[in-house]
């Protein structure tokens, strides 16, 4: 067993990177869009667009939630036109980069242990970690940006790098830059305090000088010339920039928005609408209790995210021994829990789910191996987090909606583990590699079983690959004005269609003092257009409005699951107004081909 432990201090890392690459690649067999990384994948075709025309791409929509991590798959495009699949394999290559990051920040926070192993593990295995894997999200740049952050300042770099990691996070993931720069502030502030003098006054100002110009610039560069794209997310911010955009992000802050998190409308919730009328008693009740629930509900804290068994642990250690590193002068350890408490507040108080939890798992991680490393310790408080932990836990299963008794089971063996620790962790000094490995066996299992009930593996045994959508469209010729019932590949379409009319104000306007407002482009070819209304009627209206050549039904041969629109058939087959010319026969589905009679 020593050997073994050995051989996992020095090599284990690479062995995880090589099960990653491997489980990224494989996952390209069984690919479907997902979320919004058709979405992203648009983006860069446009962007790919603009450079084999010789223009910069600025001017265009290209940047939603940032575009610099989209640029590398852009220029490859160049080459190899575009595909989801070749935007995987570079989203696949950032997350192996992450978890080699992860464990190099390990290797310096716990040295010479077996620790920075087992919290890669953890990571590896964690749910949202391998459902973003095989896409083009934007989470693994954004996770791979907060990584970076905080190796630059856990190894006191120069804050120029401080602030060119901010900048990166930025443009990854905006809300995350709000989300971890008071922290940074704060940490600022206690690290290079030196008493009531002129000095310190000059050295924070040097410090946020260096750490905020590089994200100025870019903001700036955004809003009066055409070398940054627009990040409309970001702008909506910043006030007087955009139309609306400030309305929009307040509105997720109200109370009744930022606390409702249950995965189904009919799920169990004690969530109560606070009204006008109620006294300033039953507003503050009720608005307790709603954010109480928030945390409680499964859309936040949850296997699907990051277990309550896992969070609540490195949160309650995280408070019990901030203290104490404080008084050490333990500087990351400082710093990661200032980042993980301000996380978790704009977490709740703004309406946010599951996912967005992704960029700060490094940091409850992080706490979470302190939980059995040093908290142990202290016995008494070891168990008053364990007990703590497992409340929130079991509350929190009231709320949930399905796979109740594996839920239960998986819970009871976490904290069944974690007092076997709590007992005999002199005895057996490697007991604690036993516990993490079945935690993150756990972890992954779930995440195992997801892909293949309701997953991206499941959409792939029952539809094919993408819903077999470049078969689909090689169906209409590239001129052909067409109409569909969207399946689930939503713009995947328009990217294999080459269709990049898309404005770069898609969701806000920008007010009209904005300089370059007027200069801002779009690619004119729009032919791909999607069902929608109550009836054919309702198509027939846009189709002809619209001068549609073609319309294009997808029907399920699976009773069980229907598609999208497809209780139109019977309607089209009647109708007037188009013919049908062919019935193409496709992986457990039809796609119906009708002529609009013109």
């Amino acid at each position: 067993m020593k050997r073994v432990i050995e051989f996992l201090e020095k090599y284990g890392i690479y062995l995880l990177i090589g099960f990653c690459l491997a489980l990224g690649l494989a996952s390209l067999f069984f690919k479907n869009a997902t979320m919004d990384d058709d979405l992203y994948l648009w983006e860069t075709t446009i962007m790919k667009e603009a450079l084999s025309r010789g223009e910069w791409i600025g001017d265009y929509a290209v940047g939603t939630h940032g575009f610099l991590f989209k640029l590398p798959v852009a220029i490859v495009f160049l080459l190899t036109g575009p595909s989801l699949a070749i935007a995987t394999v570079w989203n696949v290559l950032l997350a192996c980069f992450s978890l080699y990051l992860f464990y190099i920040i390990l290797k310096k926070l716990f040295p010479k242990t077996i620790y920075p192993f087992l919290g890669s593990l953890l990571l590896l295995c964690n749910f949202q970690f391998l459902l973003n894997l095989p896409t083009y999200m934007r989470e693994f740049p954004v996770f791979l940006s907060v990584l970076i952050l905080i190796y630059v300042l856990v190894n006191k770099k120069s804050y120029w790098y401080v602030g060119l990691s901010l900048l990166l996070i930025l443009d990854a993931k905006e809300y995350v830059f709000f989300m971890v720069t008071p922290a940074v502030v704060i940490y600022i502030l206690l690290s290079e305090w030196k008493g009531f003098s002129l000095r310190t006054v000059w050295i924070y100002l040097k410090s946020y000088l260096r750490i905020f110009l590089p994200t100025v610039v870019f903001l700036l560069l955004m809003i009066f010339t055409s070398l940054i794209p627009l990040n409309m997310y970001t702008l909506s911010l910043i006030p007087g920039v955009t139309e609306g955009g400030i309305e929009y992000q307040a509105k997720h802050f109200s109370s009744n928005m930022a606390t409702t998190n249950r995965i189904e409308d009919w799920a169990p919730n004690i969530q109560k609408d606070v009204e006008e009328d109620d006294t300033v008693f039953e507003k503050f009740a009720k608005t307790i209790v709603n954010y109480v629930g928030k945390v409680l509900y499964p859309r936040s804290f949850s296997f699907l995210s990051i277990p309550k068994i896992i969070f609540f642990p490195a949160l309650l250690t995280s408070l019990f021994l901030f203290k104490k590193n404080f008084k050490e002068k333990k500087l990351p350890e400082v710093l990661l829990s200032l980042i993980l408490w301000n996380f978790i507040t704009v977490f709740i108080l703004r309406a946010s789910f599951d996912r967005y939890l992704f960029p700060i798992l490094p940091v409850v991680i992080f706490f979470f191996l302190l939980f059995f490393k040093e908290l142990i310790l202290e016995r008494k408080k070891y168990l008053i987090v364990l007990i703590l932990s497992a409340i929130f836990a079991f509350t929190g299963l009231f709320f949930e909606v399905d796979y109740l008794f594996i839920k239960i089971v998986l819970n009871l063996v976490s904290l069944f583990l974690f007092l076997l620790y709590f007992l005999y962790n002199t005895k057996f000094k490697r007991l604690i590699v036993f516990v993490i490995t079945v935690v993150s066996f756990i972890t992954f299992s779930v995440g195992a079983f997801f892909f293949y009930a309701n997953g991206q593996l499941h959409q792939y045994i029952l539809w094919g690959h993408d819903y077999e959508v470049k078969s689909v469209v090689s169906n209409f010729k590239n001129g052909e004005r067409i109409m569909l019932n969207d399946v689930g590949w939503d713009i995947l379409v328009k990217v294999y269609r080459e269709d990049m009319n898309y404005s770069p104000e898609w969701k806000w306007e920008l007010q009209q003092w904005v300089p370059r407002k007027s200069k801002l482009k779009t690619f004119e070819k729009l032919t791909s257009f999607n069902m929608f209304g109550k009836s054919i009627s309702s198509d027939k209206k846009f189709a002809l409005e619209n001068d549609i050549d073609k319309i294009g039904l997808m029907v399920s041969t699976l009773e069980k699951y229907p598609l999208k629109y497809q209780e139109r058939l019977n309607d089209y087959l009647i109708a007037d107004w188009v013919e049908l010319i062919e019935v193409v026969s496709l992986k457990n589905k039809q796609l119906y081909i009708f002529r609009v009679l013109k």
